[in-house]
């Protein structure tokens, strides 16, 4: 191997290297995100996290001719890894999701008890509209 194909080489690892690095910090954003439910963000770190997947699978098909065992074993550990936290991070968003549904439907219930018990009932806002007809 000469000296271009060398440095070749190594940028085409390295191009693969930096795809997985920005996997993990995706996961870290991620998680500020879920701390301080800042869901726009969160939405934005996941389609980053979709646009970084993609790269990443370029990144390796290109690198194919100059990966060994050893390169892959180190960046399939490092992908089982971010793998592991969002599968974490995801199960923690869905329980908050299923918590907040819960929360939501104990209001209505309490809303509609309140408004069946109510003596006098509040007239309906489309009222008016069906003197109209």
């Amino acid at each position: 191997m000469d000296l271009q194909q060398s440095g070749s080489a190594a940028s085409l690892r390295a191009a693969v290297e930096q795809e997985v690095g920005e996997l993990e910090g995706l996961c870290g954003r991620f998680e500020r995100c879920l701390m301080r439910r800042t869901w726009d963000d969160m939405d934005a770190a996941m389609a980053d996290a979709r646009r970084v997947t993609h790269a990443l699978q370029n990144a390796m098909e290109a690198a194919v001719p100059v990966r060994d065992a050893e390169f892959d074993e180190r960046i399939y550990r490092r992908l089982r890894m971010v793998y592991a936290l969002r599968s974490q991070q995801m199960e923690r968003l869905e329980q908050y999701h299923s918590a907040v549904g819960e929360r939501l439907h104990l209001i209505s219930r309490w809303k509609n008890a309140l408004r069946s018990m109510s003596a006098e009932r509040a007239a309906s806002r489309l009222g008016s509209l069906d003197r109209l007809s």
